[in-house]
């Protein structure tokens, strides 16, 4: 009798495992995602998302979260994103079932978004590069790292394809841990292999190193090459303004009616602080905004990667690689000539007089009939405001 209740207990712990497990599927990714959005990677860059917490005590609604594509792609069932949330083991978030809310425990406060933390995240972060260009998405990759505790976050990086004008992975991610030490037994490994593609791992902090002397190396060939600087640099006391990158969208064929404001309207609701919109020839926009790396986060809340603008959802894309680098170069070049000009015009004593178009009752100044107010800026094709004053952001 004995014999017989033990089988039968272990009859009964292979049902409840194989019941967990058959839940489990879905329920796990669910999990997941959520706590992805409030770790502690994440919730201390999401514009979006803080700004909700602080509308009740923390609480989010299960309607809010359902704005964030990847959440809705699982399901969009707020009772399944709460019975998969009651299985979490983690204990990082509470349950609101009566009113269908959740928030990060109170017990968990919040990591500050410094340069420390910054620092800290590098730490233990993984550059990685070998996976297959093809066929390469976020679920193969997470389902790959369940075997290495525990990853926080993997940034897949991808280039602009200028043939079918679409982003393209690069086949290299920064993946990283909870900690140093789990990344450190990650990296030390001496072979890992995705399917049959062995793996190259360097330190993510290293890797940004060498990025960062090659385009140093590469800047300072250019600059002998083509631009012989003079001994007396009149330049030499203007700081020179580097711009955001992963900060570049591109919106494909806008309706004919839409200009710039408008666009800027529609991303109102959005994590996106845009320091200047263009609206090409062909009706394409290229929106840049303010942030290191703004352009994936707001991509992350656009459904199907789309925007509504007057009416039509228009296609939203990130620009990225030597795209992206050179359209920024562009700009900077453009901001820091404005800037030189202005130094150049200070210098020589201009702008300061009451003389035609610069005082209170000159043309074009405050209150005279050439007074630009009121009119629609046209804009520079890469620059940012009109005004030549430097913006403290950039």
């Amino acid at each position: 009798m004995e014999i017989k209740n033990e089988q039968l207990v272990k009859e009964e712990e292979s049902t409840t495992a194989s019941a967990e497990v058959a839940l489990s599927a879905l329920d796990q990714k669910i999990i997941r995602q959520v706590e992805y959005y409030f770790s502690d990677y994440n919730l201390p860059r999401d514009t979006f998302l803080k700004e909700q917490i602080l509308v009740d005590d923390g609480w989010v609604t299960i309607d809010v979260m359902l704005k964030f594509q990847r959440l809705s792609q699982l399901t969009k069932s707020p009772e399944a994103i709460l019975e998969a949330l009651k299985q979490s083991k983690s204990g990082l978030m509470e349950i609101c079932e009566d009113s269908k809310k959740i928030r990060r425990s109170q017990d968990k406060p919040v990591p500050e978004d410094n340069e420390e933390r910054t620092k800290e995240i590098k730490l233990k972060t993984v550059y990685c590069k070998g996976f297959p260009r093809e066929d390469t998405n976020i679920d193969n990759l997470l389902e790959f790292f369940k075997d290495y505790p525990i990853v926080e976050n993997i940034k897949m990086r991808y280039f602009p394809d200028k043939v079918t004008d679409k982003s393209k992975f690069k086949g290299s991610i920064n993946v990283t841990f909870a900690t140093r030490e789990m990344a450190e037994k990650f990296f030390k490994e001496e072979t890992i292999k995705y399917n049959d593609c062995t793996l190259y791992r360097q330190w993510t902090e290293d890797w940004e190193k060498e990025k960062a002397e090659i385009y140093q190396t590469r800047k300072i060939k250019r600059d002998k090459d083509g631009n012989e600087k003079s001994e007396d640099n009149k330049d030499s006391d203007i700081v020179k303004i580097t711009l955001a990158r992963g900060s570049l969208l591109k919106l494909t064929k806008i309706p004919d009616n839409i200009d710039r404001d408008e666009i800027k309207a529609a991303f109102a609701s959005y994590p996106a602080d845009i320091a200047h919109v263009e609206v090409t020839d062909d009706r394409n926009a290229i929106v840049r905004l303010r942030g290191e790396n703004e352009a994936p986060m707001v991509i992350s809340k656009l459904e199907d990667k789309k925007i509504a603008i007057g009416g039509t959802d228009v296609e939203v894309s990130i620009i990225e690689g030597e795209e992206e680098e050179e359209y920024l170069k562009k700009a900077e070049e453009n901001v820091n000539n404005r800037n030189a000009a202005f130094k150049e015009q200070r210098r020589n004593g201009g702008g300061r007089g009451r003389g035609r178009g610069r005082g209170r009752g000159g043309r074009g100044g405050r209150g005279g009939r050439g007074s630009w107010r009121g009119q629609k800026r046209s804009g520079s094709p890469h620059g940012g405001d009109r005004s030549s004053k430097k913006n403290k952001n950039e």
